[in-house]
């Protein structure tokens, strides 16, 4: 607790001693983080690899959009897009039942350019045009703190599923479901749980992230990359999921920036390789598994 206290009170006074460069890419971490613990629920716990679950993060961002481009305010759009999200997932759950480990994440992944494409060719989601926002001037650092919000209580919520009964009957389903069902445990209360704690806290924040960057279009909030840097975290994180996640998240933009400021033509080639390094050299993660 005394290191989530810290990195708290850091976060909190973060954007007054930092500029406005600075706290997008103390944002860009915070956003990556919070996605790759939403990811954990199904991934760490159920042993799931949501490739695609930034499909519910896109459908957060278009609920948020279109309902405050109507004049919703912020505080009460923003939970719809959570409800949203969830309300879209749960007819999904007899195909997550169904579908298993490598299948699930070309099932999620197929979902998520669908609706990347539905949303490209519908005039209620503005076509390739997209949305564009009318916030106010505090609205990055209104974000920020979301942002911030949002990784707290997700990295709360894993910490006490890493502790708990509900986690360790998780985990038991995950290492052998039908050893479970044997047990006495059904997996399908559990699975939708996750499922919607999951697909709630993405389109969260998708609605967040149309607060932050005042424009939304379909390839930016169901992008593939968005995918592949989230499933980069979990990866690397795999022996630490309760700090792991923020750690990487923070360390990959920091990289990243580096990166694009000194080598902006090749870049995300040069991203690349050090991804695939990384999981190659350390398949099960790099951080210590107390953490």
């Amino acid at each position: 607790m005394l290191k989530l206290f810290i990195l708290v009170i850091a976060g909190a006074v973060f954007p007054l001693l930092a500029d406005p460069y600075w706290l997008r890419v103390a944002s860009s971490a915070l956003l990556l983080s919070s996605l790759a613990y939403s990811h954990n629920l199904f991934f760490h716990f159920l042993g799931y690899p949501t490739f695609g679950g930034v499909a519910f993060f896109g459908i957060g961002a278009y609920t948020f959009s279109l309902l405050f481009s109507h004049n919703l305010p912020i505080y009460a759009s923003l939970p719809f897009a959570g409800i949203l999200s969830s309300l879209f997932a749960i007819p999904l759950l007899p195909v997550v039942l169904r579908l298993k480990s490598h299948y699930f994440a070309i099932g999620t992944l197929a979902l998520q350019i669908t609706l990347m494409e539905v949303a490209e060719n519908l005039s209620i989601t503005g076509g390739t045009k997209g949305y564009a926002l009318k916030v106010s001037e505090s609205s990055n650092l209104i974000a920020f703190y979301l942002f911030l919000l949002l990784t707290v209580i997700l990295l709360i919520y894993c910490a006490f599923l890493e502790r708990s009964i509900l986690g360790k009957t998780l985990k038991a389903i995950k290492e052998d479901e039908e050893a479970a069902q044997i047990l006495g445990i059904n997996p399908t209360p559990y699975k939708m749980l996750m499922l919607i704690s999951m697909t709630f806290s993405l389109g969260l924040l998708g609605g967040t992230f149309s607060i932050w960057s005042a424009y939304i279009d379909a390839p930016t909030v169901f992008s593939p990359v968005l995918s592949v840097k989230t499933f980069f975290i979990l990866i690397l994180s795999m022996r630490a999921p309760i700090l792991g996640p923020l750690l990487w998240s923070i360390l990959f933009e920091l990289i990243f920036e580096l990166m694009w400021s000194s080598f902006p033509q090749v870049h995300g080639l040069l991203l690349g390789i050090a991804i695939i390094l990384l999981i190659l050299i350390f398949p099960k993660g790099v951080l210590w598994k107390g953490s």
